[in-house]
């Protein structure tokens, strides 16, 4: 009995230490940032008042970049000490944005949606570009 006992204490002690840590090794891809500045004469109007857009270039012609990976925007009127971000509202302002593959069009309406605003003035604006793998 005691002979069965040590054999397969013995096979015990070999199997576990025949195992080995098997880890994995993944590689990440940062993020970039990239900061503009909107001036007063940025803004534009289309319907007399209610909405301003003002357009970012964006990495012309990359198609990859807006069709997989992500877009982030955040915007500041202090000069970039505090970021919002984008979808907001903010102020009585409602911030929203939209990308394709040559800018990034950031939109300032009223919360209600039915006042005139006045021109959203300076904005410093953050985008992050997040790659994805496809």
């Amino acid at each position: 009995m005691k002979k069965l006992l040590f054999l397969f204490l013995g096979l015990s002690i070999l199997g576990v230490s025949a195992c080995r840590k098997v880890t994995e090794q993944y590689y990440t891809t940062p993020n970039q940032t990239v900061y503009y500045s909107v001036s007063n004469s940025s803004w534009t109007t289309a319907d007399g008042g209610y909405t301003y857009a003002a357009s970012l270039s964006f990495l012309q012609g990359d198609t990859y970049q807006n069709k997989y990976d992500g877009v982030l925007v955040y915007v500041s009127y202090d000069n970039g000490t505090t970021y919002i971000a984008v979808p907001q509202t903010y102020n009585g302002l409602t911030y929203s944005f939209s990308a394709t593959n040559q800018k990034v069009i950031i939109e300032v309406q009223s919360s209600d949606f039915n006042s005139k605003i006045s021109n959203p003035g300076v904005l410093s604006v953050k985008l992050v570009l997040i790659p994805s793998k496809g």
